[in-house]
This record gives C-alpha cells, sequence and structure tokens, in this order.
C-alpha cells in the first residue's frame, strides 16, 4: 500500500513539475525575404542604411562588402564609402537560424564621382 501512496504522488509530481512549457521550441525554419538599400546609387564619403528581412528563429546575420566598410550589426546596417571606392561595390548578408539553415543575398551600390 506505501509503494501504491508512493508511486502515486512521484506520478502526479513528474506530471505537474515536467509540463510542455520547459520544453524548448522547436526553431522555424529560415525564410530570407530580402535584401534593401536605400539608395543604390552613392557619392564617396555617403552613408546609406542597408536592411535584411527575414523570418525564422535565432537569427545571426554576418555581413560584407567588396569594398567600404559596414557600421553595425543586426538586421540593418550603414554601408559607407571613401574617395578610393569609386564603382560597383557588392554587399553580401548571410543569416543562419539555430537549425544551421543558412542564406545569403548580395547587392551591387555603385559609388560615383560627384558631379559639379
Amino acid at each position: 500500500m506505501k509503494k501504491t501512496a508512493l508511486l502515486i504522488v512521484l506520478s502526479l509530481f513528474i506530471f505537474c513539475f515536467c509540463s510542455k512549457e520547459d520544453e524548448p521550441e522547436p526553431v522555424q525554419k529560415l525564410v530570407y525575404h530580402s535584401l534593401v538599400a536605400e539608395k543604390d546609387t552613392i557619392v564617396p564619403g555617403e552613408e546609406i542604411s542597408i536592411t535584411a528581412t527575414a523570418t525564422g528563429s535565432n537569427l545571426q546575420y554576418f555581413w560584407s562588402a567588396s569594398l567600404g566598410d559596414i557600421l553595425g550589426s543586426g538586421a540593418t546596417v550603414i554601408y559607407a564609402t571613401s574617395p578610393c571606392q569609386i564603382g560597383k561595390n557588392k554587399i553580401t548578408c548571410k543569416i543562419t537560424n539555430g537549425n544551421d539553415q543558412s542564406e545569403s543575398k548580395t547587392i551591387t551600390i555603385v559609388v560615383q564621382e560627384e558631379s559639379f
């Protein structure tokens, strides 16, 4: 009888304290929607905002530029150039999620000399 009562109490304890809330949420699939710059043509020294739009869970953003500087981190960054970076510059954003899925998109920003 004591063993049965103990087993019932133990079962209730496990049932009450091991709920679904303790389980981690499943990682959502990565869907990379867009990579957009506020302008596609700029002059040396100008800064523009670039935004990567994606859905999923545990997203991480990795930015790179063929020329110029990426300032900041996350879904939106600033792209800045200097006078020696004239031409077509490629900006890439790679996004990963908690399932080790990844996807990259690249855009081209044209840096042209100012016309006076």
